[in-house]
Order: structure tokens, then C-alpha cells, then sequence
């Protein structure tokens, strides 16, 4: 394309070029013709000159002897203009037949001027002198009749030359008016072929871009294009398809992004954290929805303050603002949850760039599992320690407590006691069970005897203990307590250790008693929580445990009883776990409390 149109260029130069030669040409041979016409008409001036001056002489040479003739000097003069005139004549250039003629002439001439000398110098003689004028006279006519005849021919060449010059300028003339008419015609022309060939390609260009606009990136230019445009168009072919391969790398990476994003474990949210901005959730993952509680359009909708307890909410703009310096941050803090309960997390955080904009990026994880698992290690330490404090106990403290009691038992039977020394003596050994129960307390929870499992119905083991329960709470007429049981009569047998499970419904029960002022009422619930498990729940309408309190009951020696261990709990605990079960508290001051057991039906055992 680029060669065409520099050839249409170039053709367009030369015509212009070559008609500009042409009419300067046409310009200038019209000049030298019209020179050479004015210089006829001056040659035509000089003959008529000439005629007029041989005319004034002849008309001298009529008037000589008469009254009017010119003097001598003045026909002298005369006669020598006439010559001077003849000469110029004689000087100009001719074509060879009037050169030829203007010899004659000029033999003519001097003839004439010899006949004139004559009547100028024969003054003695008249008739001579007649005759010579005459002579003379008759010279001058037929010089005034080639003169004549000069001027003629002159006439008739120079019309020829006229109407040659006249023709060169009508030929000049139409060519101007043929380059007016046909050239800004052919430049039309030529123009429209490029413009045709340009619109059509650059249209086809301009589709293409818009195609590639609207993200068809499988679109490629097929039409037949030259020159430059087919190198623009493999351009645009080469760059769709460069384009395309790019976004599918894009793609690639960002739905290997996306699926790290969505699928991590960790809750990740990005927020921002400047000017106006500052808290706004950016974008979250679906672990944060299923931490939090919100859904991700939730959470999209939200500031990220709202996650936090209250009271906290400036702290934790602040640490965020710290972050603009580049720190990541990792803490330990508690997080609130849609349904307003507070959590235990991990979280870091730290600057991510997106462009110009600056934001937050935050992992979150819930430690609750992992606070449990060190609560259950510390727990496991307590017990392991209490095991080999245990043991020291039993041997050293076991037997001599049996000793003392013994012996006591012995000086009581033997000796006469007034009242108050048997009541001293009664404490005592009151005060001796109470440490032998303590330490057996001590060792089942440090060393707990392993269980003997055995299918047991549930039901009736939690008659067994309540109606043992029941009995006791009869003998104190202060109480007035009522039980209730639900228990579902289709609950299956339970593969569990009879002994250890009554113990635990025993102290569970009896606690619930102590909870108590005088009156209230316990329930006892059964049901079949799901295939596998079963639900035992023991509640109460007592005083309740304050929420602090609620934290640390299950804690080894942690008691709000006066003359309580702190083990009852604990060895409770420690038993249901043993079954792989699981127990919870959930109580409420001035409200009761209930405590809920978790049973396998079989016990998984590891080979």
C-alpha cells in the first residue's frame, strides 16, 4: 500500500511537473514570437520611414527650381536621412529572399543617390540638370514601388506569424483549461481508489477492535487486506492471540488463587485500611463465613469492627494502622461470632498492595480445639502429678492414718471417757475417715482403676442411683425435693463400666442436691442423640454457677464447698472420657444447672 501510494504521489508530481514545463515552454515560445512580431512591426515602422523619407525627397526633387524648394543644406539633409534609413534597412535580419531582395534594394538606393548627386552638382546646365532630376525622379518611384513591395512581404509574414502565435495560444489555452477540468477530476479519482482501500481496510481493522473489545479473543481477521494492512492485520491476529493465551494463563493462576482462597482451612479477609475505607471488608473466603457465623455477602457488607468484643474496637483500629508501616502482627484475642458468642482465635495480619491502594491482610484460625488440647495436656501434667503424689500419699500417709484410727478405736473402748471426750474422740475419728476417703479420692482420680466394660441399661442404673439418692434425702426432713424422670424407654443398652458410671451419677446427683435450698426438683432425661451415641442429662433448680465459676469446676481440688475436695467433678470427668464420652455444664444463676453426658454405644478399641 505504502508503494502505491507513493507511486500515485510521484505520478501525480510529474504530471503536474511535466504540464508546468509544458506551459512554461508554450509561455515562452509565444514570448519570442510576439518579440519577434514587434520586431516586424518595427522593421514595417523603419520601411515606412524609409518610404516616407524617399517621398519627401522625390517630393524635393518635383520642387527643385520652383519658388518652394528646400534649400541646398536641407535637401542634403534630406537625401542623407533617406540613406541612414536605407541603411537600417539594410541591417536588419531577413530571410534569404528578402536578404536577396534587400541587395537589390541597396544596388537601387546607391543608383538613386548617384542621380540625386547629379542634381545637386549640375547647376551650369539646366538640361541636364532637367534631365537628371528626372532621371532621379523616376529612379525614386520605382525605389518607393520595391519598398512597397518590402513592406508587403512583410505584412503578409507577419500576419503568418500572428496567427502561428495565435494558435500556440489557443493550444496553450485549451491545455490549461483541459489540466482545470481533468486534473482535479483524476485526483477525485485517485482519491477515491485510496480512500476506498483505506476505509475498507481500516473498517476492517476498527471491526476486529471491537471485537476483541467486547473480549473475543477467538475472533481473527480474515479478509483479503495488502501491503501494510495485511501486516497490521497479522498484528491483530498475532496480539488477539497473544492476548488470549495471557488470559488463560490469568485464568490458571487465578483459579488456582481462587480455589487456595476458598479452600484454605484459615479464615482470610482482605480489608481496607486507609481514609475511608479503613475496616471495610474487601473480600473474605468461605472458612471466614463458617467462622463467623455470616455469610460472605454478609461479611462483603460489613465492617471488620464489628467482629470485635466490645470495648476493644479502638485497640484494634490501632494495631491496624500499624500495619501501614510494613509490621505483620500475631496475637492471641477473641473474636465475636453473628450470634454474639466470643471466640478464641490466631490471628495475623499484615500490609498487602494492590496498585496504589494499600490493604489489610488478616488469617484468622479458631483455637478453641487447640486451648482445649493445652488445657487438656495442663490437665494431664495435674493428673500425672497427682497420680505420683497420690502414690507418695497412700504409702506414706495410709498407714499410719490406719494406725491412729485403730488405736483410737481401742483407747475409746478401754478408757472411762466423760461426755465431751467422747465426742473429741468421735471427731477424731471422723476426721480420720474423712482423710482415708480423701486420699481414695486422690488415687482413683491420679490412678483410676481401668473399666470393665459390659452392656448396661442406662435406665435402670440411673433407677438404682436415684432411688439410693432418694433415701438419703428422706432421712433429712429439711429437704423437700421432687425428681422427675424422662427416660426413653427404647434407649439401647450402653457398652460402659456399671460401677464407674454410678459413681459418676451418684456425685452428680448428690451435687444437684447441694445445689439446692431445702426445695427444688431434679430431672433426669435419656434419649438417643443418634446412632451411634446417647444423651444423659441431670437437671437442677439451684442456685447456679456464676460463669466464672462455671470455667474451673471441672479443675482437680477446685471446690466452692466448704468441706469439699474438688475431685468429684474431675474424677466424673475423667471417667465419662474414659468411656469416650464427653460432659458439659450449662447453668445459669438463680436458674439451676444441668449437667450432660455423651455415651458411645460401643466403645471403639484400638488394637
Amino acid at each position: 500500500m505504502k508503494k502505491n501510494v507513493l507511486l500515485g504521489l510521484t505520478l501525480m508530481i510529474v504530471c503536474f511537473i511535466a504540464g508546468g514545463v509544458y506551459i512554461a515552454a508554450s509561455i515562452q515560445s509565444v514570448t519570442n514570437k510576439l518579440e519577434k512580431v514587434v520586431s516586424f512591426h518595427q522593421v514595417e515602422f523603419l520601411r515606412e520611414t524609409l518610404e516616407h523619407k524617399i517621398k519627401a525627397v522625390q517630393t524635393d526633387l518635383l520642387l527643385q527650381g520652383s519658388p518652394h524648394a528646400s534649400s541646398f543644406d536641407n535637401t542634403v539633409a534630406l537625401i542623407e536621412s533617406m540613406e541612414n534609413a536605407a541603411d537600417v534597412c539594410r541591417n536588419c535580419h531577413h530571410s534569404e529572399i528578402i536578404s536577396r531582395r534587400l541587395v537589390e534594394f541597396e544596388k537601387a538606393v546607391e543608383l538613386y543617390m548617384k542621380f540625386l548627386s547629379r542634381t545637386l552638382t549640375l547647376r551650369a546646365n539646366s538640361e541636364r540638370l532637367e534631365n537628371a532630376r528626372t532621371a532621379a525622379f523616376s529612379h525614386g518611384e520605382v525605389l518607393l514601388q520595391d519598398v512597397r513591395l518590402l513592406s508587403t512581404a512583410s505584412a503578409d509574414k507577419i500576419s503568418g506569424r500572428i496567427a502561428s502565435i495565435q494558435g500556440d495560444i489557443n493550444a496553450t489555452n485549451n491545455f490549461l483549461i483541459a489540466c482545470l477540468i481533468l486534473g482535479p477530476i483524476a485526483i477525485i479519482i485517485i482519491t477515491g481508489l485510496f480512500l476506498n482501500r483505506f476505509t475498507g481496510a481500516i473498517g476492517t481493522l476498527v471491526h476486529a477492535a471491537e471485537v476483541l473489545k467486547r473480549g473475543d479473543l477467538d475472533y481473527r481477521i480474515t479478509a483479503p487486506l495488502e501491503g501494510e494492512f495485511h501486516t497490521l492485520a497479522s498484528a491483530f491476529n498475532s496480539m488477539a492471540a497473544s492476548i488470549k493465551e495471557e488470559q488463560q494463563k490469568f485464568a490458571s493462576a487465578y483459579k488456582s488463587y481462587q480455589t487456595l482462597f476458598e479452600t484454605a482451612g484459615d479464615a482470610i479477609m482482605i480489608t481496607g485500611i486507609e481514609d475511608e475505607l479503613l475496616g471495610k471488608i474487601i473480600s473474605a473466603n468461605q472458612a471466614a463465613s463458617e467462622l463467623y457465623g455470616y455469610s460472605v455477602e454478609e461479611l462483603l457488607a460489613m465492617n471488620v469492627v464489628k467482629l470485635v468484643p466490645d470495648g476493644k474496637e479502638d485497640k484494634f483500629l490501632a494495631k491496624m494502622r500499624t500495619v501501614l508501616s510494613g509490621e505483620w502482627s500475631h496475637q492471641r484475642v477473641r473474636r465475636r461470632k453473628k450470634d454474639g458468642t466470643l471466640i478464641n482465635v490466631d490471628l495475623s495480619m499484615g500490609p498487602l498492595q494492590l496498585g496504589e491502594q494499600k490493604y489489610l491482610l488478616s488469617f484468622c484460625r479458631d483455637i478453641t480445639d487447640q486451648l482445649h488440647a493445652e488445657e487438656e495436656l495442663q490437665r494431664a501434667n495435674q493428673m500425672a502429678l497427682v497420680g505420683q503424689m497420690s502414690a507418695g500419699l497412700a504409702h506414706e500417709i495410709k498407714n499410719p492414718l490406719a494406725g491412729i484410727k485403730t488405736t483410737l478405736d481401742v483407747l475409746a473402748d478401754d478408757l472411762v471417757l466423760q461426755p465431751d471426750d467422747k465426742v473429741l474422740f468421735a471427731r477424731i475419728s471422723n476426721e480420720i475417715i474423712r482423710m482415708e476417703k480423701l486420699l481414695k479420692s486422690l488415687l482413683n482420680y491420679g490412678r483410676p482403676p481401668q473399666p470393665q466394660f459390659d452392656l448396661v441399661d442406662m435406665n435402670r442404673l440411673l433407677d438404682v442411683t436415684l432411688s439410693n439418692v432418694e433415701t438419703a434425702t428422706r432421712r433429712n426432713s429439711e429437704f423437700t425435693i421432687r425428681f422427675t424422670k424422662e427416660l426413653d424407654p427404647d434407649l439401647p443398652r450402653v457398652e460402659a463400666d456399671s460401677a464407674q458410671m454410678q459413681q459418676v451419677f451418684l456425685n452428680i446427683l448428690l451435687n444437684a442436691v447441694d445445689a439446692m435450698e431445702n426445695e427444688g426438683s431434679i430431672i433426669i432425661l435419656t434419649r438417643r442423640k443418634d446412632e451411634n451415641r446417647i444423651l444423659i442429662k441431670i437437671a437442677d433448680t439451684g442456685k447456679g454457677i456464676p460463669e466464672a465459676t462455671l470455667k474451673k469446676i471441672f479443675n482437680p481440688f477446685f471446690t466452692t464447698k466448704s468441706k469439699g475436695t474438688g475431685l468429684g467433678l474431675s474424677i466424673c470427668k475423667r471417667l465419662v472420657e474414659q468411656h469416650g464420652g464427653d460432659i458439659q455444664v450449662e447453668s445459669q444463676v438463680e436458674s439451676g444447672t444441668s449437667i450432660i453426658i455423651t455415651l458411645p454405644l460401643a466403645q471403639q478399641y484400638q488394637e
